[in-house]
């Protein structure tokens, strides 16, 4: 007997589409929002800062011949950045789809916003004036250190230090940003004994209390890696972010595969095609390169990673948040550094402006049965000049991570 029916067999379809895991946010907890009703119109907000003054001896009797110059030097934050996520919903899929796709794109496109604004207030790490280096962990030069349970301690004691040298810790509460990574080794380190520390991360990324701060894990920590090249690569070998594999391509036999990267006439061309590669801001080409798969490019998108060239010093910079290891697997070229930057904080000294918060809006599309729907946002983050003491990053080496 060969009976044959399939064509009678029931589909049956799930109750939810599945989900799309997107980073938790934590900077509207850590960054301060006060100034949002100073530009509920406009682009831009002051706030001047006056001289420091100096004392001096007083001799009585005697006319004072020295005065403390006043003077006022202004300050500005800018809303400059809009970010957009448009899509379009046919009225026929509205009535003929089983799931809701407006909304479910929609939540979705607000995740993606809220992930762009967090990266925004963390970039500021820069602007810090102190910062945790090797030479503070009991090593040398102002370069990166390596975490480990022996010294994950003393880079917490050394962050309060720090803080309290700059006469900003008195009264403001302290926070510690650390990734998934050091998080784990601070567990380790931290087993077995009262710790303060919960064993799951809660709302805004708060794990508890130790050494004096809140702890708030993050996975966008920001960080940077610099490529050093010295000559052309050779045809097969690859370099990874984050398993995102980028793999050479011999000049004119034709990017074709998903990640190839033309080598190129010369280094110069050569890398300048990996940074098209990586930031996948243009279209490939089989000279250029072939672009990595829709889940590879999500990863690199969540990592708000992006790539520059400097072909005078002949490197390539990656810079992005999040604990992001990467291995390069290539001749003439090393990786020089790798670097995450931690932030320790007392009080709020990053600014948050959101003018408009992350929210969609529906139009009507003219001449079609559908509408298009647009998520948005604007806003601007920066720090105050006298407020760049009230935090710090530390330099964290993570050339040994995969």
């Amino acid at each position: 007997m060969s009976n044959s029916l399939t064509a009678f067999n029931e589909a049956k379809w799930t109750r939810d589409m599945q989900p799309i895991f997107y980073k938790e946010n934590v900077a509207i907890a850590l960054a301060n929002t006060e100034l949002r009703d100073y530009l509920e119109s406009g682009t831009r907000v002051h706030k001047p800062y006056m001289s420091d003054l100096i004392d001096q001896d007083y001799t009585k009797g005697t006319d004072i011949s020295s005065f403390n110059d006043l003077t006022a030097t202004d300050d500005y934050l800018d809303v400059d950045t809009c970010r957009l996520v448009p899509f379009y919903i046919d009225d026929l899929d509205k009535i003929q789809n089983k799931y809701d796709a407006a909304t479910e794109a929609a939540q979705r496109a607000q995740r993606r916003l809220n992930n762009r604004l967090d990266q925004k207030v963390l970039s500021n790490y820069s602007s810090a004036n102190a910062y945790i280096s090797a030479q503070d962990l009991g090593g040398s030069g102002t370069d990166s250190f390596a975490v480990t349970q022996g010294n994950i301690y003393n880079l917490f004691a050394v962050g309060a230090r720090k803080l309290e040298h700059a006469n900003v810790v008195q009264g403001a509460e302290l926070t510690a940003l650390i990734g998934p990574r050091l998080l784990e080794v601070l567990r380790l380190a931290v087993a077995g004994r009262e710790t303060g520390l919960g064993d799951t991360v809660g709302e805004n990324g708060v794990v508890g209390n130790k050494f004096g701060f809140k702890v708030v894990v993050s996975n966008n920590v920001p960080f940077s890696a610099v490529l050093t090249y010295t000559n052309v690569a050779t045809d097969g070998d690859t370099i990874k972010i984050d398993d995102v594999t980028f793999t050479w391509e011999a000049t004119g036999t034709n990017c074709n595969a998903a990640g190839e990267v033309d080598l190129g006439a010369n280094a110069d061309a050569g890398y300048a095609n990996l940074v098209l590669a990586i930031n996948g801001t243009t279209a490939g080409t089989t000279s250029t390169y072939y672009d990595v798969s829709v889940a590879d490019r999500k990863k690199l998108r969540d990592h708000g990673i992006v790539a520059t060239q400097s072909t005078g010093d002949d490197t390539v910079t990656i810079t992005g948040y999040g604990d992001v290891p990467i291995v390069e697997s290539t001749a003439n070229c090393v990786l020089t550094s790798n670097t995450q930057y931690p932030l320790f904080l007392a009080g709020k000294p990053i600014e948050l402006i959101v003018q408009k918060a992350p929210n969609v809006e529906f139009r009507i599309a003219e001449k079609r049965l559908g509408r298009y729907i647009y998520a948005w946002t604007n806003y601007g983050s920066g720090v105050w000049t006298n407020m760049k003491d009230s935090f710090l990053y530390a330099k964290i080496d993570t050339s040994s991570w995969v």
